[in-house]
C-alpha cells in the first residue's frame, strides 16, 4: 500500500505563565516555546509575512510525498495532498483512475464542492457527478472514526479493504474519473487527466460564548465533547480553538494527541476573555461579518506566524493582557487613563516625535490589500487600493504598505483591514514616558489621553501603549502610539471602494465541431514514380471552420481503434496524399481543425482500400472487375467479354468484349492478355511476357491458357473457361 506517512508535529510542552512583579513581560511569556522581543503590540495589522502567495499556490496545488499536518478554519479551498492512487476496471484494468486525497487532519462539516480543471461543481452528494457522462465519481469522508470507503475504494485499492485502513480523524475524498473511449466524439477529458480543488467548510469549533459554564457563555458548547461543537469562521473563535490545539479524533484528554496548534489549558488560555473579541468579530459591516478567518495552518508554521495571521484577518494587535498573549481585533476603545504633563515622573526624560523617519515603515499613505478571491479560483488577488492622494502630495510621493490577508475571502474585510492600515499610517506621533505607581494597572494595547502643554500646545492627543516596563518602585515606563477612534470607522457608503480588478468568469467556449459531412472525402489507390507504385488515400476537401488554425489528418486500419497522426496542415490545404500505407488494406481517414491550440471532434470518413505496391517495371494491374472471368479460349484464339474494371491507382477502365484482335494462337500454351488504353486494342503474349510485363502503358487483364485439340486437362478446382485455363487474376 502506497498511503503517505504524514509527519506529525510533536505536542507542544506546557510551560506556566507567572507575571513577575518588577520585570518585564518578556520573561513571563508563555506555552509552547512562544517567545516575543520586545513589543507584541509592535506587529499590528499583518506581520511582512514572505511567501504568502506561494505557500497560498501550495494549497490549491495536489501536494505529493509527506505533507505537514494541516487544519482548515472556515470555508476555504485545498487541493490537499495525495494519500494514494491505482487503476482498475477493463480488459486491462486501467478504465478507471482512482486518487485518494487528504484535505485536513481533523473532522471537517461539509465538502461545498470542486473544481474540475477550471469548471466548478457544487457537491451534491457521494457518487457520480452529474454532467460528466458517468465518467466521474466523488465521496467525502468527513474525519469520523467510523468513516468508510466506497466500494470501488475497498475492492480495487491494494491495501484499503482494512475497514482499520480508513483514515479516521483525517477529513478526504475520493475521486474516481473513467478514461475516454478513443471512439468519443466528445470526451469528457480533451484536456487529459483532470485536476481538482476542493472547497470544504472546515473543522468545527468550540465557541466560550456557547458554553454555560463559561462566565459571559450561554449554550450546550464543552470543550471536553466536541459533539457539542460546531462550524464556524468567527476569527477569534478560530484562534481560540488553535490556542487550545487540534487533537486527533478530538482527543482534547489526550495531551500526546495534539496535532496543532499550542495546545494549552483553559487556566493559560482562559476562555472569558475571548467572547467580547469574538461578538466584536460577529458584528455586521456592510452586511459581511466584520473579521473572519477562511484558510489554512500547517504544523510547520511557528506559533508566532500562526498569531501574526489572525492578526492580520482582525485588523488587529497581538498583546499580553495578564501575561497571556492575545489578538485583539480592531477596533476604536475607551481612553482607560487621562494624563498630564504633571502626571510625568521626569519631564526631561520625556521622549517625543511629532513625525517618522524616511525609514520607519509605520508611515505610509497607500496600502495594496490583498486576499484569497473565491470568484478567481481561490487566488490570491487585490483589493482596491487604499489611498488619499492628498496625503501622496504632502508626503512627496507614494510610501506604499503592501498587505497580504491569505485567510480573507471577503473583499470588503480585505478593504477595511487594508484602510485602518492607512489610517493608522497616518497618524505618526510616538513618545516614551514614565509614569507613577497610580497607573501601574496599565498594560499593552490600553488607550490614554494626554494633554500637554509642553509638546502639543495645551491639546490633547490618544496614545496605544506598545510597551511598557515596571520598575521595584512601581514607577511605569511606557512607550506610546498615537492612536484615533476615526481609524476604526466605516461608513459603506463613503468609504467602500469598488474594486475594478475583479473579473467576471467567463462561460466556456462551445466545443470545437467535427467537419461538414461533405467537406472531406477520401479515395484509396496507388501513387506513381520513378522506382514504381506504392499504395496511397487520396484526401480532398476545403475547411469549413473560419476559425480552424490548423487542419489535422489521421488514418487507421478499419476495424482498430488507435489512430496514426500524419500531420497538422496549413488551413488553406484541399488535398492529401497520405502513403506509407500498407497495400490492398482498408483505412478510416479522420479530419480535425485546430483551433486556439485545442483540436476539435474528428470526422471519420471510409474506409476505402489502398492500391497495390509494384516495382518500377511492370505494366498495371486490375484491382477489382464487374465480370469475374472475363476471358476465354480455345485451341488458337482468346475472346474477351466486356467489362469494367478499377486499377490500383483507382482508375476506373470500360473494357470493350473483342474476339478478333487474338488469333493463330499456339496451342496448349500459357498466354498474357493485356490491354492498350490508347488503342483500344488486346494483345496476347506467351507467358512470361517479359516485355509486356515492364511495360506502363499497358493494362495486365489476366492469364489464359489455350487448348490441345480441343482436350483441356484443368488444375484442381479450375476457374471457369471455353476449353482452356484462366489465370486472370493478379
Amino acid at each position: 500500500m502506497s498511503k503517505v506517512v504524514k509527519a506529525v508535529v510533536g505536542a507542544a510542552v506546557i510551560v506556566g505563565a507567572t507575571l513577575l512583579s518588577g520585570g518585564t513581560l518578556t520573561a513571563a511569556l508563555i506555552a509552547g516555546g512562544l517567545s516575543l522581543a520586545g513589543s507584541a503590540v509592535s506587529l499590528l495589522l499583518a506581520p511582512k509575512a514572505r511567501g504568502q502567495e506561494e505557500r497560498q499556490a501550495s494549497e490549491t496545488t495536489l501536494q505529493l510525498g509527506e505533507v505537514p499536518r494541516q487544519v482548515l478554519f472556515g470555508e476555504a479551498a485545498t487541493a490537499g495532498s495525495l494519500l494514494d492512487a491505482f487503476n482498475y476496471g477493463g480488459k486491462y484494468g486501467t478504465d478507471w483512475e482512482v486518487q485518494l486525497i487528504a484535505l485536513a487532519d481533523h473532522r471537517c462539516e461539509a465538502l461545498v464542492g470542486f473544481y474540475v480543471d477550471d469548471e466548478y461543481h457544487a457537491f451534491g452528494g457521494d457518487g457520480d457527478v452529474a454532467g460528466f457522462n458517468g465518467q466521474l465519481k466523488v465521496h467525502f469522508l468527513p474525519g469520523t472514526a467510523g468513516q468508510a470507503w466506497p466500494s470501488h475504494v475497498t475492492a480495487n485499492g491494494p491495501g484499503w479493504s482494512n475497514p482499520d485502513s480508513n483514515c479516521k480523524g483525517v477529513a478526504c475524498v475520493a475521486v474516481a474519473y473513467k478514461a475516454d473511449d478513443p471512439e468519443a466524439e466528445n470526451p469528457v477529458w480533451s484536456g487529459g487527466r483532470p485536476r481538482f480543488l476542493f472547497i470544504a467548510k472546515g473543522k468545527l469549533c468550540y465557541d466560550p460564548a456557547k458554553d454555560s459554564t463559561v462566565a459571559g457563555g450561554s449554550g450546550s458548547h464543552r470543550w471536553a465533547t466536541p459533539s457539542t461543537w460546531e462550524w464556524t469562521n468567527n476569527a477569534n473563535v478560530c484562534r481560540y480553538n488553535y490556542q487550545r490545539g487540534i487533537y486527533a479524533l478530538d482527543q482534547v484528554n489526550q495531551p500526546d494527541q495534539l496535532l496543532i496548534g499550542r495546545g494549552l489549558s483553559e487556566i493559560e488560555a482562559p476562555p472569558d476573555r475571548t467572547i467580547a473579541h469574538s461578538a466584536t468579530c460577529d458584528e455586521l459591516v456592510d452586511g459581511d461579518k466584520r473579521y473572519t478567518f477562511n484558510g489554512m495552518i500547517g504544523a510547520d508554521e511557528d506559533f508566532l506566524s500562526a498569531e501574526g495571521y489572525f492578526a492580520a484577518a482582525m485588523a488587529g494587535i497581538i498583546r499580553q493582557p495578564e501575561g497571556s498573549i492575545e489578538v485583539e481585533p480592531g477596533q476604536a476603545k475607551a481612553v482607560v487613563a487621562e494624563i498630564t504633563d504633571r502626571d510625568i515622573l521626569n519631564l526631561a526624560e520625556v521622549e517625543y516625535e511629532e513625525f517618522r523617519g524616511e525609514g520607519d515603515q509605520e508611515w505610509i499613505n497607500t496600502v495594496i490589500p490583498r486576499y484569497v478571491e473565491p470568484a478567481q479560483k481561490w487566488k490570491m488577488h487585490a483589493a482596491a487600493i487604499r489611498r488619499v492622494y492628498a496625503d501622496i502630495i504632502v508626503d512627496g510621493g507614494q510610501r506604499v504598505d503592501p498587505l497580504d490577508l491569505k485567510q480573507v475571502t471577503v473583499e470588503g474585510q480585505a478593504q477595511r483591514c487594508g484602510e485602518i492600515r492607512r489610517r493608522m499610517g497616518r497618524l505618526q506621533a510616538k513618545a516614551g514616558l514614565s509614569l507613577g505607581p497610580r497607573f501601574c494597572e496599565l498594560e499593552e494595547g490600553d488607550w490614554i489621553g494626554w494633554t500637554s502643554a509642553r509638546h502639543f500646545a495645551g491639546a490633547r492627543k490618544v496614545f496605544r501603549i506598545e510597551t511598557y516596563q515596571r520598575s521595584g518602585k512601581w514607577h511605569m515606563r511606557l512607550e506610546l502610539r498615537e492612536i484615533a477612534a476615526s481609524v476604526f470607522e466605516w461608513d459603506p457608503e463613503t468609504d467602500d471602494t469598488p474594486n475594478t480588478a475583479t473579473a467576471t468568469q467567463q462561460d466556456p467556449p462551445p466545443a470545437i465541431a467535427a467537419p461538414g459531412a461533405e467537406t472531406w472525402s477520401v479515395t484509396g489507390g496507388q501513387v506513381s514514380g520513378s522506382r514504381g507504385d506504392q499504395p496511397a488515400l487520396f484526401l480532398t476537401g476545403a475547411s469549413d471552420d473560419s476559425l480552424a488554425q490548423a487542419i489535422r489528418v489521421e488514418y487507421r486500419t478499419d476495424g482498430t481503434t488507435e489512430w496514426v497522426q500524419v500531420a497538422d496542415f496549413s488551413p488553406k490545404m484541399t488535398e492529401k496524399v497520405i502513403t506509407g500505407v500498407a497495400d490492398g488494406t482498408a483505412y478510416e481517414v479522420a479530419v480535425s481543425y485546430i483551433v486556439s491550440g485545442e483540436p476539435g471532434a474528428r470526422r471519420v470518413i471510409g474506409p476505402v482500400t489502398t492500391g497495390a505496391l509494384d516495382g518500377s517495371r511492370g505494366a498495371r494491374w486490375i484491382a477489382s472487375k464487374s465480370v469475374s472471368y472475363p476471358l476465354a479460349s480455345d485451341d488458337d484464339s482468346i475472346a474477351v467479354a466486356a467489362f469494367t474494371g478499377v486499377l490500383y491507382d483507382g482508375t476506373s477502365v470500360s473494357f470493350p468484349a473483342d474476339t478478333d484482335d487474338m488469333t493463330g494462337l499456339a496451342s496448349d500454351t500459357n498466354f498474357g492478355v493485356f490491354y492498350d488504353p490508347v488503342a483500344g486494342t488486346y494483345s496476347a503474349h506467351e507467358s512470361p511476357a517479359n516485355t509486356q510485363m515492364a511495360d506502363r502503358s499497358l493494362i495486365f487483364v489476366g492469364g489464359q491458357t489455350t487448348s490441345d485439340g480441343g482436350t483441356y486437362t484443368p488444375p484442381p478446382d479450375p476457374p471457369p473457361g471455353s476449353g482452356g485455363g484462366n489465370y486472370n487474376t493478379p
